[in-house]
């Protein structure tokens, strides 16, 4: 046996391992599985978290057992699950939003489909810096392993070095349906696929809704042949993306405007359209900025997390908007202090602990002005 007979019997070993995992990793995703009524009953009660007071959910819940039952023979039957879906629209931090919430029962319906065949058949299929939307992962979890690459990248280099930061425009709305349908192909049974493509065309010709459970694990696995052709092919050092947002880290600037230019090509072929103003590569000596934190490196090579100054000033902003709006007796102090330890809480973790005693300062001085003498420094 020669060499070439060698590397084509291990390729094969690798390829009927890869087969015998993907078909471990599948046979419980089977149509009965996400219509059986213990997982839509699992389903009805994760879907209520939060909004258990609209009545529409209360509704529901009061006849849980006839709505699970009615969902299981829906899809059991081949039934029509989808309804009419409400669009309206928010602005979140200036930027207009357009959401599809669907109601609730099919809520219900695409939480089991989700949670019990598109996520178990498809996450395994992810590379480890996609961060967004996975159980186990998120925000914290990115900002940990983007410090472990600019630690490992010091190391070698220094502060010598760039980042490539790229930003998607209309993420969501620009999907094609074409190619969001190819993770249904991780699925072994073609009653599921048949589902989850029919949830995909009930949105129109292009685009996926906000607020829609399943086009979330759309969102999060579309751009995933991008994550390991960048990962595998590119030999740079470090790469990482949460939905939209991705990174490409490497001491070799010509090299990053090369995997730029694969990056936009890629992207025009799936339908995907990059932002010119938010995609740039930046020296790491000049710190850039990723999840609306900035990192930096001090004299000794110490990672340097901080807020950005916008979410400072938003926050200084609604703190005296829900000032008002306790005077005006529209807002409990109860519903403010669950607000600013939310946030203020995420903040903790960076390292921005004069923010902190600032910011605590003032929402003292805005709501406690007895304490103000005290300074900045946190009663909490």
């Amino acid at each position: 046996m020669n060499s070439e007979e060698r590397r084509a019997a291990r390729r094969q070993r690798r390829e009927e391992e890869r087969a015998a995992k993907r078909a471990e990793r599948v046979k419980d995703c089977t149509l009965e599985d996400i219509a059986d009524l213990n997982a839509l009953y699992n389903a009805a009660k994760q879907a209520s978290r939060g909004v258990s007071w609209k009545a529409s959910v209360q509704r529901y819940r009061t006849r849980i057992l006839r709505g699970i039952v009615k969902a299981n023979h829906d899809l059991m039957e081949g039934n029509e699950v989808c309804r009419p879906v409400h669009r309206f629209t928010i602005y979140e931090r200036g930027k207009e939003r357009h959401i599809a919430a669907v109601c609730f029962p099919e809520r219900v319906i695409k939480k089991s489909y989700n949670q019990n065949a598109l996520v178990p058949a498809v996450t395994p299929t992810l590379v480890a810096d996609n961060s967004a939307n996975v159980r186990g992962r998120g925000q914290d979890y990115a900002i940990k392993r983007i410090k472990k690459q600019l630690a490992r990248h010091y190391r070698k280099h220094g502060e010598a070095g760039y980042i490539l930061l790229v930003d998607l425009s209309n993420y969501f709305g620009r999907i094609d349906h074409a190619h969001a349908k190819e993770i249904l192909g991780e699925l072994e049974d073609s009653r599921l696929r048949e589902l989850g493509a029919h949830f995909i065309d009930k949105q129109g010709e292009v685009g996926l809704g906000l607020g829609d459970e399943p086009n979330q694990t759309h969102a999060v696995a579309f751009l995933s042949p991008i994550d390991h052709f960048v990962t595998e092919c590119c030999g740079v050092e470090a790469y990482g993306r949460y939905m939209d947002d991705l990174y490409v880290l490497d001491s070799s600037k010509e090299r990053l405007q090369v995997v730029l230019g694969c990056i936009e090509a890629l992207c025009l072929e799936r339908g995907a359209m990059l932002n010119p103003r938010k995609t740039q590569i930046v020296k790491l000596s000049r710190g850039f900025r990723f999840l609306k934190k900035r990192f930096t490196f001090t004299e000794t090579g110490r990672i340097i997390v901080r807020p950005s100054r916008e979410s400072i000033t938003r926050e200084r902003r609604k703190l005296k908007k829900q000032a008002e709006m306790v005077a005006r007796g529209t807002m409990t102090m109860e519903q403010v202090e669950q607000s600013y330890q939310s946030w203020r809480g995420g903040l903790l973790k960076l390292d921005a602990t004069e923010t902190v005693q600032r910011m605590d300062a003032l929402y003292r001085e805005l709501f406690d002005p007895a304490n103000t003498c005290r300074g900045g420094v946190s009663l909490k």
